[in-house]
């Protein structure tokens, strides 16, 4: 790392480090238009998966400009059906502007037009010739009448004619009477139905006036709106079926009947509504959406209604969008865990990107038409995840062809360690925290190492290296520093691991106390101390284990104890098979081996999995047959393999430190201590400055080992040979004692 005084002097880190394949597979996925090429983001959180993402979708939507609005307006041709109109950006507003307007000043133009005297003059000048031709009708067929001796009348029935003389009826026959009623009568229906034929008339002539006024009321603010979307083919016929609609409700518009316009107005006036679905006026750029709760309504949107008389109603009025059709033309971004928690969900959006088209999750009578899909679905999740949605869901693979995947760890390189000195300076600046000196972020970078447990690698959760930067800062503040340094950095580890520790300091009182047993010093036969790791959420820890093994004649071959109460699992049972392979190959070829070896993790209540105990458990039986004791100052942790050779084991320094921790409260006074570790774990070795001071001193050492007869001198302080001659001597001693006991 190039020299500095503090990070005060360095360039912010901008953009992120170490994640060079995410990146390639991040610009891809993103210049690829195509719908099937969503993109899956995967790796651990505090990667910064989350916040590339987003920077990412927000430097590519710069550059993208095919967002619209989106409007839902009435369908006059089925109502259940909303249509669905696209405007250029900005445009959906003033559309739903322009039409409620519009129909603001229809209502006045049209009432002010059919309240004009001309209109009146018209309507009286139709109605005064309905009456005069209807009088005229009446008059001629009230004179015949009369001429027979009849006269007119009105009653509930229609037309009626009644003698005029009541001595008519004697005074013609009975037949001649009649016959002159039923003529007249027949004239009356005649006249009635002529009188209906001259209201039809008129009624069409108004009718047509009506329209002629509407027309000249209505086309000129038509035509206007008709100009101005005039590229825009579905207004234009959504404008001229308003225009028919209108001409045919004008009355609507013109009476004023108050009640009458409130009982149909609900229904009427909801058909020139225009529903402003999504409105981009406000995003220059294309929008970049996060959904963090993904329901189908959140993501689809939903379509609300009302409760009247018992029954559901709804119109296209209350359709919502939701974040697919706000996003749409932009980007998405869902995390998946989330996602599936809501099956509709997924199966919804699967089915959205297959399509090519958005629908709504709507469980009501009406059916809005769907969008054209023009988007960017970016899924941030696990590797677990992907990995199940690939195996399992043919579909998966069909919708997300880009895998961006966040590697945990990086090289450390004199360019990865400078990143991180510019990663803490962004910090400084950006959080207004106090500057961090060389030595300062030196510590860090160690403490990056040893959290991804390798010198040669640095760790990419910047969560946790954050952590240690603001509490750092905390304490140059307490401190009165003006740069936070060394010391500070290393009391925030300090007191983060003090906050994590209650479990392993119980744990250090139990061994203290012998509650625990776990011996230090002298030898034992059949007894060593292997190392094993526990986890409690975030905080690890190591602790040695007191491993015994105790051997007889027998052929029951190696019993795992655990396994046979139900507390080992799969890979320690593994582990205690390839023992049995080494011990077939090493102490077999001559005779069979005719032994029982038991081997028992004592004082172990909560179950023991993974193989980086089986060198040790391969040393306590070999201990056990040879009846040579094992140093006890020693601990051992490496798997090993049926041919003998030692391979690497996970959590290597908190092994380390477990023990050392145990020897160091015991006394370091004339006493040297040690752990026999796979060579190849060497690399993965991060320790204290403490620990380094110890090891340099002699009080402490470190046995690295690539094949387990390396480690017998050092446990047993004797040759492997020796101890092998024992060991079969042991064996054929067994052997031959059970030949006997056959016969």
């Amino acid at each position: 790392m190039q020299r500095f005084n503090n990070t005060s002097e360095l360039e912010p880190l901008e953009d992120i480090l170490g994640q060079e394949r995410a990146i390639a597979a991040m610009d891809i996925g993103l210049k690829i238009n195509n719908p099937a090429y969503n993109i899956y983001v995967a790796g651990e959180s505090g990667t910064g998966r989350s916040t590339y993402t987003m920077k990412a979708l927000q430097k590519y939507a710069k550059n993208k400009r095919s967002h619209k609005d989106w409007c839902y307006v009435y369908n006059f041709d089925n109502p259940r059906q909303p249509i669905v109109i696209s405007l250029d950006r900005g445009r959906g507003k003033f559309f739903k502007e322009d039409i409620d307007e519009m129909i603001d000043t229809l209502f006045e133009e049209i009432k002010d037009a059919f309240d004009s005297e001309d209109y009146e003059i018209n309507k009286n000048a139709m109605l005064e010739e309905y009456e005069m031709e209807k009088e005229a009708l009446v008059k001629k067929i009230k004179e015949y009448g009369e001429e027979k001796g009849f006269k007119l009348k009105s009653s509930k029935l229609g037309m009626v004619f009644v003698p005029l003389d009541e001595n008519f009826e004697d005074e013609v026959s009975s037949e001649e009477f009649f016959k002159i009623k039923k003529e007249l009568e027949n004239m009356a229906i005649k006249v009635v139905y002529q009188i209906r034929e001259i209201e039809e008339r008129i009624k069409m002539i108004m009718i047509e006036i009506e329209d002629e006024v509407g027309r000249v009321v209505i086309d000129p603010h038509i035509d206007q709106l008709k100009e101005k979307y005039n590229d825009n083919e579905k207004v234009i016929t959504y404008l001229d079926q308003i225009r028919e609609d209108i001409l045919k409700n004008l009355e609507l518009f013109y009476l004023e009947d108050e009640e009458f316009r409130e009982i149909y107005s609900k229904d009427s006036f909801l058909k020139y509504v225009v529903n402003l679905f999504v409105d981009n006026q406000d995003n220059d750029n294309a929008p970049v959406i996060i959904e963090t709760n993904p329901s189908p309504s959140q993501l689809f949107g939903k379509v609300e209604y009302d409760y009247n008389n018992g029954n559901v109603r709804t119109d296209f009025t209350k359709i919502f969008s939701g974040s697919i059709q706000k996003a749409n033309g932009g980007y998405l971004i869902l995390y998946a865990q989330q996602l599936l928690t809501y099956p509709i969900s997924w199966e919804l959006l699967k089915k959205t990107i297959l399509s090519k088209k958005i629908g709504l999750d709507t469980k009501v009578s009406i059916e809005p038409e769907e969008i054209p899909l023009d988007l960017k679905i970016v899924l941030i999740g696990s590797n677990y995840i992907y990995d199940a949605l690939y195996r399992y869901d043919d579909e998966f693979n069909k919708c997300f062809k880009i895998f961006a995947d966040f590697d945990n760890e990086m090289n450390r390189s004199e360019i990865t360690e400078n990143g991180i000195a510019q990663f803490i300076a962004y910090q400084c600046n950006e959080n207004n925290l106090k500057h961090f000196t060389y030595d300062a972020v030196q510590e860090i970078v160690k403490q990056s190492t040893k959290l991804v447990g390798n010198i040669k690698k640095l760790t990419t959760d910047f969560n946790k290296l954050l952590e240690i930067i603001i509490e750092a800062d905390i304490f140059a503040q307490i401190e009165e520093r003006e740069f936070v340094e060394k010391r500070d950095v290393q009391r925030s580890i300090n007191e983060k691991k003090y906050r994590l520790s209650k479990i392993e300091n119980k744990l250090d009182e139990y061994i203290q106390n012998n509650t625990i047993i776990i011996d230090t010093d002298g030898k034992r036969v059949g007894i060593i101390n292997g190392l094993s790791v526990l986890s409690m959420g975030e905080y690890s820890f190591g602790r040695p284990s007191r491993i015994s093994v105790t051997t007889s004649i027998g052929n029951k071959g190696i019993v795992n104890i655990e396994r046979e109460v139900k507390m080992s699992g799969p890979i320690h049972s593994k582990g205690i098979l390839i023992l049995q392979g080494y011990l077939t190959e090493n102490f077999g070829q001559e005779f069979p081996l005719s032994i029982n070896a038991f081997i028992c993790f004592e004082q172990n209540y909560g179950g023991i999995d993974g193989d980086s105990a089986s060198l040790a458990e391969l040393y306590a039986i070999l201990s056990s047959l040879s009846e040579i004791p094992i140093n006890q100052n020693i601990a051992v942790t490496g798997s090993i393999n049926q041919k003998g050779d030692i391979q690497v084991v996970g959590g290597i320094t908190e092994k380390i430190e477990g023990f050392y921790n145990v020897c160091k409260q015991r006394g370091f006074d004339n006493k040297a201590y040690g752990i026999i570790l796979p060579a190849d774990n060497m690399d993965n070795l991060i320790l204290s400055e403490e620990m380094e001071t110890s090891i340099k001193e002699g009080v402490f050492s470190i046995y690295p080992i690539r094949k387990m007869e390396e480690g017998i001198e050092i446990i047993m302080n004797k040759m492997f040979e020796e101890v092998k001659n024992l060991v079969k001597n042991k064996l054929e001693k067994y052997n031959k004692a059970k030949e006997i006991k056959k016969e």
